[in-house]
């Protein structure tokens, strides 16, 4: 018997394993299931890394988040170095965290960080941006979810740069769904900041309400999962909505190139790829 020869390789072995590859950067101290997430989106056909960002001492302040921004880069050149094809930045505060970084400037320094890592990066705050751009949104309703007073004013201010007019905005203390900071972050401690889905649901029912004329609904904060209820809030408003975490995985799925329809995921995703 012959040994030591090595077969040839076939069709199936040279063939990728997923069809996509998809890296994520995801926030301190924070357990992010942002991959996880996209998979039920796009189940079996792509694959996820995940870099987690290591702040010593995390605290969720925009002042630590400014502090190491450089970290975002760094981060994302070790996934695109593992082959992820795009990387995705999570966590929508970040574009403002600087207090001096508008639209122009996110998108500059998406493309620098490309220009390093060789691979398109994008920011979920800035996904936002681009998505509301996609519909031909020009009036928006805002939910800012369990933002802080001054997150919810940063990304207001983010998204008024862009252009769109904020016809009503407000966290949920703004919105009456909790009394207090306090009461909330009861909730945050006790779900490890997995916000409960009936908070998802209202802060959306709720932004819709106070701005009916809107175009669109947004949220903002990867911190509530509103993916999947988005076609049934979308059908309730009747117009469509874009969160932090359906906006990053429209725009990563843009970014790899993804071909296949995306159904069942509300308005936003179904604009990927043609059915």
């Amino acid at each position: 018997m012959q040994t030591g020869a090595v077969p040839p390789l076939t069709d199936r072995d040279r063939r990728p394993r997923y069809d996509g590859y998809v890296g994520f950067v995801t926030t301190p101290a924070y357990f992010d299931d942002a991959p996880q997430r996209l998979l039920e989106v796009v189940p079996g056909g792509i694959g996820v890394m995940q870099r987690v960002l290591h702040v010593p001492d995390y605290e969720y302040r925009l002042d630590q988040r400014a502090q190491n921004f450089g970290l975002l880069t760094e981060a994302a050149h070790a996934l695109a170095s593992s082959h992820c094809q795009a990387v995705g930045q999570a966590g929508t505060n970040w574009v403002h965290c600087q207090g001096t970084t508008g639209p122009d400037e996110i998108e500059t320094f998406c493309r620098e960080t490309e220009a390093v890592t060789g691979v398109p990066f994008l920011m979920a705050g800035h996904c936002i941006v681009e998505a509301l751009r996609s519909l031909g949104a020009k009036r928006i309703a805002v939910s800012n979810g369990y933002y802080r007073d001054d997150w919810r004013d940063g990304i207001n201010g983010y998204l008024a740069a862009a252009g769109f007019e904020i016809v009503a905005s407000g966290h949920m203390r703004d919105q009456g769904i909790y009394d207090s900071l306090d009461e909330q972050m009861a909730v945050e401690a006790a779900t490890h900041w997995d916000h409960p889905d009936r908070d998802c649901v209202q802060t959306i029912l709720r932004a819709h309400e106070a701005g009916p004329d809107a175009d669109v609904v947004v949220q903002t904060g990867s911190g509530m999962r509103i993916g999947p209820h988005v076609a049934a809030l979308e059908a309730a408003v009747g117009k469509p909505v874009v969160a932090s975490d359906n906006a990053l995985q429209w725009g990563l799925l843009r970014a790899i190139g993804w071909q296949r329809p995306v159904t069942g995921w509300g308005h936003l995703l179904e604009t990927v790829a043609p059915r």
